[in-house]
């Protein structure tokens, strides 16, 4: 079985933005570094205030790996990915 050299490693790296809804737990996770992509007809007043960039990388050793993926797998399927600090803490506090 082949190793990943820290070239091709680093290629699989993912930069991604996080933004928060409001003074909510609400955050979303996008490539779209302007944020312009994430939901807004949920309700009227919603404001995406961005946080911090993140960069992802998916590592098959990582015990962050299945968060990782799920994340990388929403925002290419769907554009973003939300979570709620309440049920999902270790998703904003960790990556």
């Amino acid at each position: 079985m082949a190793t990943l050299g820290l070239a091709t490693e680093m290629s699989l790296a993912k930069t991604i933005y996080l933004f928060r809804c409001g003074e909510s737990g609400l955050y979303a996770f996008t490539a779209d570094p302007s944020g312009h992509i994430l939901p807004s007809r949920i309700y009227p007043q919603i404001r995406w205030r961005f946080e911090r960039r993140v960069t992802l990388q998916p590592d098959r050793n990582s015990p962050k790996r299945k968060i990782v993926r799920a994340i990388l797998d929403a925002i290419a399927e769907h554009g973003f990915h939300l979570t709620h600090a309440a049920v999902n803490a270790e998703h904003c506090a960790t990556l």
